[in-house]
């Protein structure tokens, strides 16, 4: 084998924070920083493997948060880069020359019953006489289906960015495989926005087998606000692809995406999205939170402010949007991301934080509450220990459901009273049709950036480590500039 290459140095991302100053009329302040400098000292993460640990849940009664103050906003942390932990194996596969059709199972998003706008033509304001369920919502406070807040489920939507590998397995296997169920016996679930590099494949292959959501976060993970539709399509279609070539994603489940840093792209990246039939995306945050808005489709404008622009302008029908709600922390600050937060020192008052927050969603119109987070977040111990206490709370409620944002946009489109969710099939666990956990991963041993990366995944090695337009996937469209809109 000879001495093994050094590993590469690490990556660098940075990060927009934005400050809003209460009655000060004037452009946001833009601070640029790198996280690196600050995880000079990293905490690995750890699973035990003794039995179920005594519930960490507490008594619980609802009050009425105090009310909300337009101090700080935040948009989400960007996740440290560290050096790769996917480390060179005893047994390195060749590269393997092998033809597989990802597109057996084709992106769709579901056909529309009414008549819907003129795709990609300046969208007018929303009419709730002719925007209907369940291809259309104009979003905001509504209960979708008319009901009261008693009658539905509070939706948990717990999801997680960036890559997935050894330095998060730990905490995923803490909170997906210690018995934690939804009131129909069925796991938790999550949504996971992965992105490519420094990706363990056969770790997405396992997320995916075990019921939770895999969604597209990117290829290269970059700014994308003045990308062009082409390069917006091998960035998020590209890393669909990807992800169904190496993790086993079936195309038709990844269908949903969340864009870097939250730096949407605008008409061209709402219009990638409508011609590459992805169902959704989850990267607008929303400053009014009392009462929350619901997911809502962008056949029509926005009913909100744009907080990150360039937002979209025009008609993207039956293009659905799971809005980032802000949350507030202890200090009255904003921020679209749980991690993003002005965070308390101790677990507790993370777990006093995380029920403020989820309050003012239980106890109004229980429009989905997010938890929206990088794993980077879970290394302070206290976050950790506080977070799982709340997750141990909400997950003993019976009316509460922590689900996938597919899920949950399948109950939006189809309203369904909790007395019947024990027999609404979007909320069951039957995954046969997905392909079986990843144990005996392949090693590949593949040249990028001057350097030797070593990809594990459960499908066939590519020829060159996959990026963008150039995935190795001899079935790819998007390297191709093949239109796969139908």
């Amino acid at each position: 084998m000879g001495a093994q290459p050094p590993l590469p140095n690490p990556l660098t991302c940075e990060f927009f924070i934005l400050i809003f100053r209460p009655n000060v009329l004037s452009h946001p302040v833009v601070h640029v920083t790198t996280p690196n400098a600050i995880i000079d000292t990293f905490i690995p993460l750890t699973t035990t493997t003794q039995g179920p640990p005594p519930t960490t849940a507490r008594s619980y009664s609802a009050s009425a948060p105090p009310s909300r103050s337009r101090q700080q906003i935040n948009r989400g942390t960007a996740p440290p880069r560290l050096r790769p932990t996917l480390k060179p194996s005893t047994e390195i596969v060749s590269k393997v020359q092998e033809f597989v059709d990802i597109y057996r199972f084709p992106p769709v998003r579901p056909a529309p019953i009414y008549p819907t706008p003129q795709v990609d033509k300046p969208a007018a304001k929303c009419r709730k006489d002719v925007c209907l369920l369940p291809d259309c919502s104009c979003g905001g406070a509504d209960i979708p289906g008319e009901y009261l807040p008693e009658e539905i489920p509070q939706i948990v939507l717990l999801t997680f960015d960036d890559s997935v590998n050894d330095l998060n397995k730990g905490l995923y296997a803490d909170l997906f495989e210690k018995g934690r169920n939804n009131p129909n016996g069925c796991p938790i679930s999550a949504t996971f926005y992965v992105s490519h590099e420094w990706t363990d494949y056969s770790q997405v292959q396992n997320l995916y087998a075990n019921g939770h959501e895999i969604a597209s976060h990117t290829v290269s993970h970059s700014f994308g606000e003045q990308f062009s539709q082409r390069k917006w399509s091998r960035e998020v279609a590209g890393q669909r692809e990807i992800l169904s070539a190496y993790g086993g994603v079936k195309l038709e489940d990844v269908r949903g995406m969340r864009a870097p840093f939250l730096s949407v792209g605008g008409n061209n990246m709402f219009k990638m999205l409508w011609d590459t039939n992805f169902t959704y995306d989850s990267s607008m945050p929303i400053y009014e939170n009392r009462p929350p808005s619901w997911p809502y489709t962008l056949d029509y404008k926005l009913f909100h402010d744009c907080m990150i622009p360039p937002c979209p302008t025009r008609s993207y029908p039956g293009l659905w949007e799971v809005p980032m709600v802000m949350w507030q922390d202890l200090n009255g600050g904003r921020c679209s991301m749980g991690d993003a937060c002005s965070n308390p020192p101790t677990s507790d008052g993370v777990y006093k934080m995380l029920i403020k927050n989820f309050e003012r969603h239980y106890t109004t119109n229980r429009a989905p509450f997010g938890l929206f987070y990088h794993a980077a977040w879970f290394t302070q111990p206290h976050h950790k220990e506080g977070f799982i206490s709340f997750l141990d709370t909400i997950v003993a409620m019976d009316d509460v459901w922590v689900i996938t944002n597919w899920q949950a946009l399948q109950w939006v489109r189809n309203p369904t009273p909790l007395a019947l969710l024990d027999r609404f099939e979007p909320f069951g666990c039957n995954f046969q049709d997905r392909p079986k956990k990843c144990n005996n991963p392949k090693v590949c041993n593949l040249w990028h950036k001057s350097g030797v990366r070593y990809m594990k995944t459960c499908q066939a090695c590519p020829d060159i480590y996959p990026w963008t337009g150039k995935t190795g996937i001899r079935s790819s469209r998007i390297d191709n500039d093949i239109d796969g809109h139908e």
